[in-house]
């Protein structure tokens, strides 16, 4: 009786698992059912799906390397960079040491399509600047110090595509 019942649990198991592999779930049927649209009318650069736009994904491409580049930039010619930072007496007797950075870990970029015929894409760099700060004894002391962030300013700015170049 005991391997009747082994048996007739796993056969109903299998039964089931087979069963339910054959049913399609709802999404698929979704899916399915997802036509590409209208054959008469023609594909554009505006009704174009996002993914299948290579011109927009290679201009997406192109201004990320160009954000980076432009923050780089950024970086190094900051009125208060590191090579200028700002040193401070304060009324202790010690120094502190104050410059902004680029967190270029922090940069996000998006571009898109522009109804303009001269500017036909929008580029947005998105990035945090941080302002640094370290103290110690002497100036020499804070050039060599630790420094670490104590405020962050978000920063975006907004390029368009023009004349073969983001401007």
């Amino acid at each position: 009786m005991h391997k009747f019942i082994v048996y007739a649990s796993l056969a109903v198991f299998l039964t089931g698992a087979f069963f339910a592999a054959s049913v399609q779930p709802a999404w698929a049927q979704d899916l399915a059912s997802i036509s590409p649209g209208d054959a008469s009318t023609p594909v554009t650069a505006e009704n174009m799906p996002v993914f299948l736009d290579t011109g927009l994904a290679t201009k997406k491409a192109d201004f990320t390397q160009f954000a980076r580049t432009r923050a780089k930039s950024l970086d190094r010619n900051h009125r208060l960079a590191r090579s200028r930072m700002q040193i401070t007496q304060q009324a202790d007797g010690s120094y502190l040491a104050r410059f902004h950075a680029i967190d270029m870990d922090s940069i996000v970029t998006n571009v898109r399509r522009s109804s303009s015929k001269s500017v036909p894409f929008v580029g947005v760099m998105r990035f945090c600047e941080l302002v640094m700060e370290a103290s110690g004894d002497s100036p020499a002391a804070c050039r060599a110090a630790e420094f670490t962030p104590v405020t962050v300013i978000p920063n975006r700015q907004i390029f368009s595509f023009k004349k073969g170049s983001w401007q």
